[in-house]
């Protein structure tokens, strides 16, 4: 990979951990809103960023009160499904491929809160999936006038 790739995955990477971890009170709730969740809808244009996000995410989950097999491994790995998914589908429309992630995350978080908690998978997965679909969903418009400024670096 070129320099300014890695350069561009370890500061979208930082940046997610960052915002994790600054907004922690409603970060790892169980009725979770991870402000930098908006985000990841950055793989929509550059899918190179789908590494920050497994790498983000992992990082962020050092800092949760659940941290363990669950949030460094299961986590990461829902968000590289999630990323890449969330790029395909958005070459036939960024709307689906949004919230595709949003989906497959919110999934992810239900299956690990169900387990770990030891409470209703619908529970835990309706409240995320709220919050997913309006932060990756509803940021979508944000990022990608952001991703238009940045074009050309």
């Amino acid at each position: 990979m070129k320099t300014r790739v890695l350069t561009e995955i370890a500061l979208v990477a930082a940046l997610y951990v960052v915002l994790t971890i600054v907004f922690s009170p409603i970060s790892y709730a169980l009725f979770q809103f991870r402000v930098s969740e908006i985000l990841k809808s950055t793989v929509i244009w550059r899918p190179h960023l789908i590494w920050a996000f497994v790498l983000g995410v992992c990082l962020a989950n050092f800092y949760s009160p659940y941290a363990g097999l669950w949030e460094l491994a299961w986590m990461p790995f829902a968000n590289l499904v999630g990323a890449v998914l969330c790029w395909q589908a958005a070459r036939v429309n960024k709307w689906i491929g949004a919230a595709l992630y949003a989906l497959i995350v919110a999934f992810g978080v239900g299956v690990m809160l169900s387990f770990i908690l030891r409470v209703s998978f619908w529970l835990t997965v309706l409240p995320v999936l709220v919050s997913e679909l309006l932060l990756i969903v509803g940021g979508l418009p944000i990022m990608e006038r952001v991703m238009a400024r940045l074009k050309g670096l």
